[in-house]
């Protein structure tokens, strides 16, 4: 059984003292940030806390991870966050964006194939022709933030940066997931019904990850990135 407490709305209360298999046991998802962040198993009965001085990583910035992804609403306050905290969030988003590219979009692209076959062949090529199309903006999106934003904030990190850019970055940031929405009631709705219903639903598992993951992403960049980067051009200037 385990020790950590929840509050009135059932959600468990996260402290630095929690084991690290409490942690985990909240939400299994969370097991993606230890592999994103390069933490390696086993983890023994060690705290957040110690977990975090092993790794020199900041359990003010960890806890706010994981705090994005098992809250919907939650609002970090990152006032006690430097910006020497961050090159474990780039490296945190770097992988995602790895795993998004090499796995789960590559993933989906075989699921609409599979699921498609069946299909008429005009049916076919037009909703492979939307699902690509979707997926080159998605790549597209990335790699801007690979070549010029972690860049930038690399330069903020090591005190290079002299340009107060980051707002630019938060205003042209592009929303990825609106049509992802479209995507998902094409198979839900509109796919013919003698399109198998098991590499349906296998297809749409995988579309409903790749969204949820785009929206922590970018509230991991919006919510935490942005904010401390414009914290340190502030206090530039």
């Amino acid at each position: 059984m385990c020790s950590y407490k929840r509050n009135i709305l059932n959600q468990a209360i996260l402290s630095k003292d929690m084991k690290i298999i409490e942690l985990i046991d909240v939400d299994y998802r969370l097991l993606s940030i230890f592999q994103r962040l390069d933490i390696q198993l086993p983890y023994g009965d060690i705290s957040i806390d110690e977990m975090c001085q092993r790794y020199n990583m900041s359990v003010e910035l960890f806890m706010m991870i994981c705090r994005i992804y098992i809250e919907t609403d939650y609002l970090p306050d990152v006032k006690n966050l430097k910006v020497e905290d961050l090159p474990h969030l780039l490296r945190y988003l770097r992988a995602s964006h790895r795993y998004y590219i090499d796995s789960l979009m590559p993933n989906i692209a075989n699921g609409f194939e599979q699921v498609l076959q069946i299909c008429e062949e005009s049916q076919r090529v037009i909703l492979q022709q939307f699902y690509h199309g979707y997926e080159e903006e998605v790549k597209s999106h990335l790699q801007y933030e690979e070549q010029e934003m972690f860049p930038y904030v690399e330069s903020v990190i090591s005190g290079e940066g002299t340009a107060a850019m980051m707002c630019d970055f938060v205003d042209n940031h592009t929303d990825v997931c609106d049509k992802i929405d479209d995507i998902k009631s094409i198979v839900i709705k509109y796919l013919p019904e003698v399109c198998s219903t098991r590499q349906r639903c296998d297809l749409l598992f995988d579309i409903f990850a790749l969204r949820e993951e785009l929206l922590k992403h970018t509230m991991l960049e919006m919510r935490l990135l942005a904010p401390v980067v414009i914290n340190a051009e502030n206090k530039k200037q």
